[in-house]
């Protein structure tokens, strides 16, 4: 081969080199689009399996079977040691738009990385990493199912990155609706367990409360009246989540609390409006310093 041939044929290699390496970087998966998938297909998919969860070495194995039909999801959890005890869940598919319009905020609040590929409870899966960029919020670590985007594992990374809590599939079969109605019986079980319905704001309450100051990012997704003396309101910036629960206490003033309960920091503070005392509580898997002071910024808003 002449030199002159030689040159063309490295120049060839090295430009089909090239557009190779370029398809393989296109065809990479974009690790916000996978845990924006992740978040969205619990309510489209079904299916029944076996997880286990650890909290503060405390570690727990659960069944869960799930069924989604039409505007619901169905759920049947079943713990399989410790104190025997079954839960029948049932929830809304759009659980009353409390995601809607959020996921587009998440890059500016945390970092996305994918690690690399692994197997979960013999599935193919993604491994994702989410770092927050402030000091609001915690760090997660995702294995997300490839086929379906189904999270089969996560852990809730502390700011001195110890894992404050771990869940992850043990086994998991992915079915039709018909597969999973073998173990939940829809009509009897769920009698009970009726989804709310949303509220809208102006149907809640004569006086808005509201949280003056939460970290960039956080949005109120949902608002709910609990009898006639609970107002539970629910904040999100996409991935994490916390409640600020108001309870009338008329004539109570009860301890000021701050403790944490495995990875969720809960918060008691008293308040007083209009002659009436109120108890409020939160409570979300946040830092103590960032609970603190959202908890001491709660505050009611009359509406006129």
């Amino acid at each position: 081969m002449t030199s002159n041939n030689q040159s063309i044929f490295i120049h060839r290699v090295l430009v089909l080199a090239a557009l190779l390496l370029a398809g393989n970087l296109y065809a990479q998966p974009n690790a916000q689009d996978i845990i924006e998938r992740m978040f969205e297909v619990t309510k489209r998919i079904s299916y029944s399996g076996v997880f286990s969860y650890e909290v503060a070495g405390d570690q727990r194995t659960v069944k869960v079977a799930h069924l989604v039909v039409d505007d619901h999801v169905y759920e049947h959890i079943s713990y399989l040691d410790g104190e025997a005890k079954e839960q029948w869940r049932k929830s809304m598919v759009d659980d009353c738009g409390a995601r809607e319009g959020i996921n587009l905020q998440l890059k500016q609040y945390y970092r996305f990385n994918i690690l690399g590929q692994y197997r979960v409870a013999g599935r193919d899966a993604y491994k994702i990493q989410v770092l927050p960029i402030d000091n609001h919020r915690y760090a997660y670590l995702f294995g997300v199912d490839q086929q379906t985007g189904l999270m089969l594992q996560s852990a809730l990374i502390s700011q001195s990155g110890h894992a404050l809590e771990n869940f992850k599939y043990i086994d998991i079969t992915f079915e039709t609706a018909l597969g999973v109605l073998s173990e939940i019986d829809v009509q009897k079980q769920f009698q009970k367990a009726q989804a709310e319905p949303c509220s809208s704001e102006q149907e809640v309450t004569a006086v808005e409360w509201v949280a003056a100051w939460v970290p960039p990012g956080f949005v109120r997704s949902s608002q709910r009246l609990i009898g006639e003396q609970r107002l539970s309101l629910v904040y999100t910036d996409g991935i994490s989540v916390f409640s600020v629960v108001i309870d009338a206490s008329p004539g109570t003033l009860y301890p000021v609390i701050s403790a944490k309960v495995g990875p969720t920091q809960m918060v008691v503070a008293n308040y007083s409006y209009n002659d009436s005392d109120y108890r409020i509580t939160l409570s979300g898997e946040l830092p103590q310093a960032t609970a603190n002071r959202i908890i001491r910024s709660v505050r009611p808003r009359a509406i006129n």
